[in-house]
Parts: C-alpha cells; sequence; structure tokens
C-alpha cells in the first residue's frame, strides 16, 4: 500500500539509466529542483540541453554503493536489465533509502503520480502504479475542470469588487452566460 506524500527536493536525486523513461522522469523533477544526478554509460540527446550532473559510467552491483551517499533523497531506477534494478533496488533498501523502478511497482518504494501544480495548488493523481496511461488522463480532464473553476472563482471576485449581486452572477455562471 502506497501512502500520498508530499516530498521535500533538498536532497540529491539520483537517476540510475539515460534513456527515454529516465529523460522523462528528469524533464518532470525539474519542475521542483535542479538537485539531480544521473548515472549511465549512455545518456538519450536530449540529457545535453537539462542542467543535471551527469556521470558517464557503467553502473553495476560493485561501483554502486559507491553512488549512495547521505545526500540522496531517493533512487529512480531506470536501466534496461530488470534483474540488475532489482539488485540495486534492493542495495538502496540495505542503505535505507528510498527507490523507484520504473518499470516494476513491486520493487518500488515510491511512485511517480500524475502532477497538477497551480499557483496555490499541488493534486497528485495515481492509480497506485495499475495504469499511469489513466492518471495522465484524467490529469488533463481535472485541469479542464480547475480552470473552469477559476475563471468562475474571478467572475465572482470581479462581481464582488463591483458591489454586484454574488447570486445573480454565480447564476449567470451556472446558466454559462
Amino acid at each position: 500500500m502506497y501512502f500520498p506524500i508530499i516530498l521535500n527536493t533538498n536532497k540529491e536525486i539520483l537517476i540510475i539509466g539515460g534513456g527515454n523513461v529516465s529523460l522523462r522522469k528528469a524533464k518532470k523533477l525539474l519542475e521542483f529542483t535542479e538537485n539531480i544526478k544521473i548515472v549511465s554509460s549512455e545518456f538519450h540527446k536530449d540529457f545535453e540541453n537539462l542542467n543535471i550532473k551527469k556521470v558517464k559510467m557503467e553502473v553495476s552491483e560493485n561501483n554502486f554503493r559507491d553512488l549512495l551517499t547521505d545526500e540522496i533523497s531517493f533512487v529512480i531506477m531506470s536501466l534496461n536489465d530488470k534483474e540488475l534494478n532489482r539488485k540495486l533496488s534492493n542495495i538502496c533498501k540495505n542503505y535505507r533509502i528510498m527507490v523507484n523502478v520504473v518499470d516494476d511497482k513491486d520493487l518500488s518504494d515510491i511512485i511517480f503520480p500524475a502532477i497538477i501544480e497551480k499557483e496555490n495548488l499541488l493534486l497528485a493523481i495515481s492509480t497506485k502504479g495499475e495504469c499511469p496511461y489513466y492518471s495522465k488522463r484524467l490529469k488533463e480532464e481535472l485541469i479542464e475542470f480547475i480552470d473552469s473553476k477559476d475563471r468562475e472563482a474571478k467572475l465572482l471576485i470581479d462581481a464582488r469588487k463591483n458591489k454586484n449581486s454574488m447570486e445573480r452572477t454565480y447564476e449567470k455562471i451556472k446558466r454559462g452566460v
């Protein structure tokens, strides 16, 4: 069972693997922190444009422990080798470092929700790792809903400032006027 939390990203986030999935995770994380280090023998070309620390090396069971410092908040495991992902995730757990194995929710201590961020609002949407596609689609629908409610709030705020009837303004909004 997963418990939804909002995590402070002051500590470094370590990403193992430099492919498409790692790129997508890094871009999402950059919306919240620049304290990201990615380690891989190869990097997707779009990593060149990202302001994150890149370490070019082949990660193995033998050298992985050297990457785990007290400054690590959590690790994202995104290698194309499921067995190595499993072994490295177990090492993280032995060091009491949370890990997200991108293609195996059962090995993951944390999963990534779809996120909606507005000025004073942060919403996380998750299917508990069962169907990220649906989380993404639901996020899109909720953004439309929130944006419409934001427009309604602005109309009501304007009505109040202009000393217009709040009740009549609200009725107009509901009728789509």
